[in-house]
């Protein structure tokens, strides 16, 4: 009887609130709709922008809200009629008796329908710079403030349950870079939000940017907000098969809104990722494009995106450094350091297809390989270390264009083995055949070092310079060995050539009766080289080839065939006697063949003197059958 007693009792009590409520509000509930363009007036000064509203109401059962239905915010001066933003509808709940205590613990607030159109003209002003930097209020004098106190009702926000965002769609307009991109299907759910506590949050959407198709993603976060700073942490980031994890600051200045964190990105597939992007295509490396993963920190304000530190790794590349992208003029500027860098293995593979099929009605498009080459991109590079086809570059520097499936790197500085390179570097990525051009100057360059990584011939050592004008096509070094065509000049002041014994002839004479042959082991030391040859389809054709050594003057021309590593050619050694001798070289690296062609030799014994001639040959054949 007790208990039946005491619900009786609190059940009239709440009635009696309840009642007390609805007596106390019922005047506000008819003049509501009759201060509502006060409302909008209000709201108006505040932003500076035209407010509209089209219909308020309150509701009583089962709890005490707000709800606006169609309002509107104008946009700024400039940038169209259509409005910065728009809600089809906003309900607002709030607990009963906190009110009474002048408290307000807002139970949930749901934004539905909710509309926002940014935009960023020409000259770089967004539509919503203002509503950000409103201008500073004039100072109150302190019997108005004392008359406001008074006059205000001194509610206090205490707590709010949650905020429910339901398809919301963004769009952002860039007049600047043509960019149109959209947020879509947008939901936001945000859990308590009380002073000095976190804040649950999670969202997803759909992306949609003018050059890529939707892109679904999902986020959920820690959100802590202080002062003028919010923290989300930690944030879990899902887009396909790409998860990252880390924290995001998000802060308020007077030069506006800005962000900075850092990301981890675990291993995954970057393939579902990029066929979610559009890029259909089959690399030409069946191998590449397995595994991703990094690590990044991040700075960005209106002004530019920092990314740095950053470390990225995708199959066995890896690149560190920093990478900067302003906004004003817009460009791009990188500091890293890339090892292992195979470039040609992720180009499209060559079609074998007849012609493209059509689309599946109602599928996405699929976009052709160079998609991904075709957005224009200019930027400063600067790179620490670089490893690619073997090479190994460091301080590298250049100014990065790229368009419309064609990039350039002009102009293109770098330290390379104990010297300097200096030029141009360009490619047609699209229409396949992809095909390059090189136009580089070599300063002090280790000869034998750079032979090595190109897999050339190695026997060679030095400085080496260089002037070379090159053009060929292909995605891989043998298609370009076997491409190249152009011209090259080199000198090397002073160097040795391994495995080539040269001055043997002058040594030893008995080679000249071809008894005694170079060893392979020995060398030629020499104070100075010249050489100028033509390229073509990968064969070099030396015109002119002059080597000055301790016994003698070398003159030459011969062929080169780059695809096979193969040597021909024909050596005049001058010795100081005066006498000739035609030396055919022939071989791979570390299987070159050296021997006297006697038949050239007596061919050209009216240039050399036959007298002095035979007496040569005589000579050796003396010293070789060991008569004195």
């Amino acid at each position: 009887m007790k208990k039946r007693t005491r619900l009786i009792a609190i059940a009239a009590g709440l009635l009696v609130v309840v009642v007390a409520a609805a007596v106390a509000l019922f005047p506000g509930l008819l003049a509501l709709n009759e201060v509502k363009a006060e409302i909008a007036q209000t709201l108006s000064q505040a932003t500076g922008r035209p407010v509209t509203i089209h219909k308020i109401g309150i509701t009583l059962f089962p709890w005490l809200g707000v709800r606006v239905d169609g309002a509107t915010l104008g946009n700024a001066p400039g940038f169209g009629a259509r409005p910065l933003a728009r809600v089809d509808r906003a309900d607002i709940e709030v607990r009963v008796l906190p009110l009474f205590q002048r408290h307000i613990v807002l139970r949930r607030v749901i934004l539905t329908g909710l509309h926002l159109n940014l935009a960023e003209n020409k000259a770089g002003t967004t539509n919503w710079a203002q509503l950000i930097h409103r201008p500073a209020a004039k100072p109150r004098s302190p019997a108005a403030a004392r008359a406001e106190a008074r006059e205000a009702p001194a509610f206090v926000l205490l707590r709010a349950a949650g905020l429910t965002l339901k398809g919301a769609l963004i769009r952002y307009r860039n007049a600047r870079t043509g960019g149109n991109d959209t947020l879509s299907g947008l939901t936001l759910r945000l859990g308590t939000i009380a002073p000095g506590r976190p804040v649950a949050v999670r969202l997803r959407g759909v992306l949609k940017t003018a050059r890529h198709p939707a892109l679904p993603f999902r986020l959920s976060a820690e959100a802590v907000y202080q002062s003028s700073a919010l923290r989300l942490s930690p944030l879990h980031l899902s887009v396909a098969t790409l998860k990252a994890r880390g924290l995001v600051d998000v802060r308020r200045a007077s030069t506006g809104l800005s962000a900075s964190g850092r990301l981890t990105i675990p291993p995954f597939a970057p393939r579902p990722l990029l066929a979610l992007l559009g890029l259909h295509y089959r690399p030409r490396d069946a191998t590449v494009l397995r595994q991703a993963s990094g690590t990044l920190g991040f700075h960005w304000s209106p002004a530019a995106l920092d990314l740095a530190p950053l470390r990225l790794t995708l199959d066995k590349t890896t690149l560190t450094g920093s990478i900067t992208r302003t906004a004003r003029p817009l460009s791009y500027k990188a500091d890293l350091a890339i090892d292992r860098l195979r470039p040609m293995a992720y180009l499209p593979a060559p079609s074998t297809a007849a012609a493209p099929r059509a689309a599946p009605k109602g599928a996405a498009p699929v976009h052709a390989p160079s998609s991904a080459f075709s957005a224009p991109v200019d930027a400063m590079l600067t790179c620490g270390r670089l490893r690619i086809h073997g090479l190994l570059a460091t301080r590298l520097h250049a100014v990065l264009h790229a368009a419309a499936g064609r990039v350039i790197l002009k102009p293109l500085t770098m330290d390379l083995y104990q010297g300097r390179f200096a030029g141009t570097v360009a490619a047609a990525l699209s229409p396949p055949p992809a095909r390059w051009r090189v136009h580089a100057r070599l300063a002090h360059v280790q000869v034998s070092q750079i032979l090595t990584a190109l897999h050339l011939f190695p026997e060679f050592s030095g400085a080496l310079n260089a002037h070379a004008r090159l053009r060929g096509s292909g995605t891989t070094f043998a298609e370009a060995e076997r491409t190249a065509t152009g011209r090259l000049t080199a000198a090397i002041p002073n160097g040795s050539l391994r495995g080539i014994d040269l001055d043997f002839i002058a040594r030893d004479p008995k080679a000249l009766a071809g008894v005694h042959k170079a060893h392979p082991a020995a060398g030629t030391t020499f104070s100075q080289l010249h050489a100028s040859a033509t390229v073509a389809h990968g064969v070099v054709h030396m015109s002119t080839l002059t080597l000055h050594t301790s016994r003698a003057v070398i003159h030459g021309r011969g062929d080169v065939t780059l695809a096979t590593k193969t040597v021909n050619s024909l050596l005049q050694v001058a010795l100081p006697s005066g006498l000739v001798i035609p030396v055919r070289v022939r071989g791979t690296p570390g299987h070159i063949r050296l021997g006297v062609s006697l038949n050239r030799l007596f061919s050209d014994s009216s240039h050399n003197g036959l007298r002095s001639t035979l007496k040569t040959l005589g000579g050796a054949l003396k010293h070789a059958l060991g008569i004195h």
